[in-house]
């Protein structure tokens, strides 16, 4: 992994949170999804879940997020 700034990382946390709909601190697949289907095709939505949740569980945990949030920049 790379290392992120104090304002990457910010910037991260304040995505994270932002796909957390309930505010309970997880991120379910459902709470993501919700929010990119708006933006992309179920093809590219099915391809981005598959890179920001690796072991296909119902939660994108911060680590996974994270990891993903640090491979694309």
């Amino acid at each position: 992994m790379t290392k992120l700034t104090d304002e990457q990382r910010k910037r991260a946390k304040e995505a994270f949170n932002n796909y957390d709909s309930n505010k309970d601190g997880r991120v379910t697949v459902e709470e993501f999804t919700r929010v990119v289907e708006k933006f992309l095709t179920p093809e590219t939505t099915a391809a981005l879940l598959k890179e920001v949740n690796p072991n296909d569980d119902d939660e994108i945990s911060w680590e996974e997020f994270l990891k993903d949030y640090e491979n694309d920049l």
